[in-house]
């Protein structure tokens, strides 16, 4: 009988491995992965079902004295620029106005940029 070579990833050493069978060990191994037929398959159940995890996974984190997690603050470019620069990157430096998204010039160069700055703020740089 000819041997199988099955690759699968080790989740224990997360590098792909070749194992060689023979056809009818692999074959058996296989099958014990398929569930009887109306077999109904549950990912979740108790407290982490869907329908309940919302109010009892509170209730279990809290009897086994675990700490909440703080929401992860996210980061934008317009916080990121406001704690660099002190100046809110989407209010126009001329008239103090919220500055609307519009539209993207590609093809520019960091030095054309820089140097119609102006222009482009008020819209009067046409390429």
């Amino acid at each position: 009988m000819r041997n199988s070579c099955l690759r699968f990833l080790n989740h224990r050493t997360h590098h792909h491995e070749n194992l060689e069978l023979p056809q009818r060990e692999l074959i058996l191994r296989l099958i014990k992965h398929i569930p009887e037929k109306h077999f109904r398959m549950v990912r979740y159940f108790g407290f982490l079902a869907n329908r309940v995890v919302g109010t009892l996974l509170l209730k279990v984190k809290k009897a086994l004295a675990q700490e909440e997690k703080k929401p992860v603050k996210v980061v934008t470019f317009s916080s990121l620029s406001q704690a660099l620069l002190n100046t809110d990157p989407f209010k126009c430096i001329l008239c103090g106005g919220k500055m609307v998204y519009q539209r993207v010039l590609y093809g520019l160069v960091t030095k054309d940029l820089v140097a119609n700055a102006v222009e482009i703020a008020r819209m009067r740089y046409v390429m």
